[in-house]
C-alpha cells in the first residue's frame, strides 16, 4: 500500500536541490504567491509542496471555476476587499464559517478562513498534498486518484521534456486516471504514464509521488444484496437522495445542467431533463469533451466515478473543477464531489470493480434515477 511522504523526504531521495527547483520555475503573470514569511513562490511550479510553503496543514483551497476571486477581511462580500488571487492559486483551509452569499452565481453560505483572510467557497477547490510512495514495478495497468492539488502532464518522463500545458491536460485532487507504465529520469524521480481514452497515443507522463494507486477494496459494491434502490434528483433544491426502499441512505448537493450564452448571444440549453431512468453504464473515468457542435466547447480530462443514464449522455459524476454547488452550472450531467461521486459508482447497480467500462445487460438490474 502507499504511503505519504514529505517533499524534504522526495527532494533528498530524488537528489533535487534548491539550484535544480529554481531553474524549473515557469514565468506566469499571475503565478505568484505570498508566503507566510512575506516573500513569494511560483505555484506553477512542478514540483512545489504547498505543505512546505504554507506550514504543516492537512486541508488546501485551489482557486478554480472562477478566473479570479478576492479575499475579504471577514466572511461578507461588503467586507474590505484585501486583494485578488487568481485560477490555480493554493492556500490553506483554516476552516470553514457562514456568511452572506458570494454573487448571484454562489448559493452556498459558506466561506473558508485562509492564511490572509476570507475567501468563499463557490470557487476554491478543497484538496489535500499527499505525496505518495512510488510503485517499484507496473507489471499491469492500474487505476489511480490525483492526491495533491494540481499537477502537470508531460510529454516525457522528465521535467525537461515538453509541459502539456493545456487546461484539459492539467491533473487536479480527485482525477482519476489508469496508469499504464513507470519510468526513471536521469535525476532519479520516479514517473508514470497515464491513458487518455480520447488521444489513446498521445505521450502523458506525471509525477509518480503525485498519484495513489486505488485498491480493490475502493470498487467493492455498497450493499450489493439490496434491490429496491433509487435516486431521486431535485432540479429545484439542487439536491441528490439515495434510498434503499423508504430509507434514506445518502443525500448531496449537486450542480445540474443550465444554458450557457455563446458570444453571439444565442443561449444554449444544456438544462438536466427531467424523467425516470436506469444506470446505463459506469467508467472510473472519463475524458468528457463537448459542446463543439454548438459553439460552446467543454473538455475535462480525468472526470471521476461516471454513472451515465438514459441515452443522451447524461451522467452523475466527481466535478473537481468548480465547489458551487446547489446552483445548475453543468452540460447537462448532474456534478457532485469526487467523493460523493465514489460512494454511488460503489453503490449502484449495476455493480461493477474495476472495469474500465460497465455496461447494463439485457435484463440486468439498473439502479432507477428520477429527475424532478
Amino acid at each position: 500500500m502507499s504511503q505519504n511522504l514529505s517533499r524534504r523526504h522526495f527532494l533528498r531521495a530524488a537528489g533535487l536541490g534548491v539550484a535544480s527547483l529554481a531553474s524549473l520555475r515557469v514565468g506566469h503573470a499571475f503565478a505568484q504567491g505570498p508566503r507566510p514569511d512575506g516573500t513569494t513562490y511560483d505555484f506553477l511550479d512542478p514540483t512545489i509542496s504547498f505543505r512546505e510553503v504554507y506550514g504543516d496543514y492537512s486541508m488546501f483551497g485551489r482557486v478554480h471555476g472562477a478566473a479570479r476571486v478576492r479575499i475579504f477581511a471577514a466572511p461578507d462580500p461588503k467586507a474590505n476587499s484585501l486583494r485578488t488571487v487568481y485560477w490555480g492559486f493554493t492556500m490553506p483551509i483554516l476552516e470553514s464559517v457562514r456568511g452572506p452569499r458570494y454573487d448571484s452565481r454562489a448559493a452556498s453560505p459558506v466561506w473558508f478562513r485562509t492564511h490572509e483572510g476570507f475567501v468563499h467557497s463557490a470557487y476554491v477547490v478543497p484538496c489535500r498534498e499527499q505525496f505518495q510512495q512510488p510503485l517499484p514495478s507496473v507489471d499491469e495497468p492500474f487505476w489511480g486518484e490525483v492526491s495533491v492539488p494540481i499537477s502537470w502532464q508531460f510529454q516525457g518522463p522528465s521535467l525537461r521534456s515538453r509541459r502539456w500545458d493545456y487546461a484539459y491536460y492539467q491533473c487536479f485532487w480527485g482525477q482519476v486516471h489508469k496508469v499504464l507504465e513507470r519510468a526513471e529520469d536521469e535525476e532519479g524521480r520516479v514517473w508514470y504514464r497515464l491513458y487518455d481514452d480520447i488521444e489513446p497515443n498521445r505521450p502523458a507522463w506525471v509525477l509518480a509521488h503525485h498519484i495513489r494507486k486505488l485498491e480493490p477494496y475502493e470498487f467493492e459494491p455498497i450493499s450489493p444484496d439490496v434491490t429496491d434502490k433509487h435516486i431521486v434528483i431535485s432540479l429545484p433544491q439542487q439536491t441528490l437522495t439515495a434510498y434503499e426502499g423508504d430509507t434514506m441512505v445518502f443525500k448531496t448537493r449537486i450542480a445540474s445542467g443550465t444554458s450557457f450564452e455563446r458570444e453571439d448571444g444565442v443561449l444554449i440549453n444544456f438544462q438536466t431533463l427531467e424523467g425516470e431512468y436506469k444506470v446505463e453504464s459506469k467508467r472510473p473515468s472519463r475524458r468528457m469533451r463537448g459542446g463543439s457542435d454548438v459553439g460552446l466547447p467543454y473538455d475535462v480530462n480525468g472526470v471521476p466515478w461516471a454513472i451515465y443514464f438514459g441515452d443522451n449522455g447524461a451522467a452523475i459524476h466527481g466535478a473537481y473543477w468548480h465547489n458551487n454547488y446547489g446552483t445548475p452550472r453543468s452540460h447537462g450531467c448532474i456534478n457532485v464531489t469526487p467523493d460523493a461521486a465514489k460512494w454511488l459508482y460503489r453503490w449502484t447497480a449495476p455493480h461493477t470493480y474495476d472495469e474500465e467500462h460497465r455496461s447494463r445487460e439485457p435484463g440486468e438490474l439498473g439502479t432507477t434515477i428520477i429527475v424532478v
